[in-house]
């Protein structure tokens, strides 16, 4: 297994699948392998990042991934699809390119067996997630008695994510000459004092996992040196735990910042997710990987958001380290490909 599982990890890693390239090669290299299978790959979403759903029988586990990746940046030591040792290095190779190619070669293995799956692959969850929530409409997700996305876990078992709110923050002011700052009113000025009644709320907690984190990633304001600015925008990303909310979130900026002075633009948000840990289908999962197996929650978010009103048993578990997702020369080790399909065929298995 380990030469195919190299051969193919290495095929994916090569084709550039960012969301500013041409996704069909891939879209088509991924749907030969599963008609080779006798399966029928259907697509839903955006024509241009479609979501491929394939099932095998009614009734099986999801398995769930995305094929897309981040641009791959500069100043790596490693060109993409270099193997040293146990390691295959590229942009995408562990985040999740691994996963996929875990998921197709346990398609091969359960089609075989005739053991009930489906899965799912995804080409814009860097982007907008919009083909899982399409995807998510499907019987095949909807009545699968779980859905397993294969993100890099290092087959810790996550059964909780964070919920998203990205926002603006902008205040306005009135522009003047800087010789004269009495005559205008300085934007930028009014949102430091506001970014700074609201200090703790931007403190890392302890236990980012599972308290509430709010991070300033940009700010753009004034036009020239010589010009006292009369706007200024602030971008804010917050992740935060279940039973928060959106409207939480804001409730406690609002009360520290007030209610007056600047605008609130919400760019994007996705709620939080939690599995019941003690479920049936956890359960098996941890027995199947092994009692060593930790079931954990993380910070950030994947495409099991996008499938919680359909399904709510969902999980995320696979091969590599999450650590080195969106980093330069980014590698997965070889070896937990195949520790990947061994595990989703008897999950799939044992949960049919």
């Amino acid at each position: 297994m380990g030469r195919k599982a190299k051969e193919v990890l290495k095929d994916l890693v090569l084709m550039k699948s960012t969301s500013e390239d041409d996704l069909r090669p891939i879209v088509g290299y991924v749907s030969d392998m599963l008609k080779s299978l006798g399966l029928k790959p259907q697509y839903y979403g955006e024509r241009k990042y479609p979501a491929i759903v394939a099932q095998h029988r009614k009734g099986g586990v999801v398995l769930s991934g995305h094929l897309d990746t981040v641009p791959h940046g500069t100043g790596w030591k490693f060109e993409d699809g270099r193997c040293v040792g146990n390691r295959l290095y590229g942009r995408g190779a562990c985040d999740m390119k691994a996963g996929c190619t875990a998921i197709l070669l346990a398609a091969e293995e359960l089609a075989e067996r005739d053991v009930p799956f489906s899965l799912c692959l995804t080409t814009d969850e860097e982007t907008t997630m919009l083909g899982a929530a399409a995807a998510a409409k499907t019987a095949a997700i909807r009545t699968a008695p779980a859905v397993l996305v294969a993100e890099p876990t290092d087959f810790d078992i996550v059964v909780k994510e964070k919920g998203l709110l990205q926002f603006s923050m902008m205040t306005k002011g009135v522009a003047a000459h800087a010789s004269t700052p009495a005559l205008g009113d300085n934007a930028i000025v009014k949102m430091l004092k506001l970014l700074s009644k609201a200090e703790d709320l931007q403190r890392i907690p302890k236990n980012p996992n599972n308290e509430m984190t709010m991070c300033v990633d940009t700010i753009r304001g004034g036009t020239r040196i010589n010009v006292i600015p009369d706007e200024c925008v602030a971008e804010i990303d917050v992740r935060y735990p279940p039973p928060m909310s959106t409207q939480k979130v804001l409730a406690a900026l609002r009360k520290r910042i007030g209610k007056k002075g600047y605008m609130i633009e919400i760019l994007h948000e996705l709620g939080p997710v939690e599995t019941d840990p003690k479920s049936r289908a956890v359960t098996i999962l941890k027995q199947v990987i092994g009692q060593g197996a930790r079931v954990t929650s993380v910070p950030y978010a994947t495409e099991m958001v996008m499938f919680r009103n359909s399904n709510k048993t969902l999980m995320v578990c696979g091969p590599g380290d999450s650590d080195i997702c969106h980093c330069n020369d980014e590698y997965v080790d070889i070896r937990q490909i195949d520790t990947a399909v061994r595990l989703y065929t008897e999950y799939c298995s044992r949960m049919a």
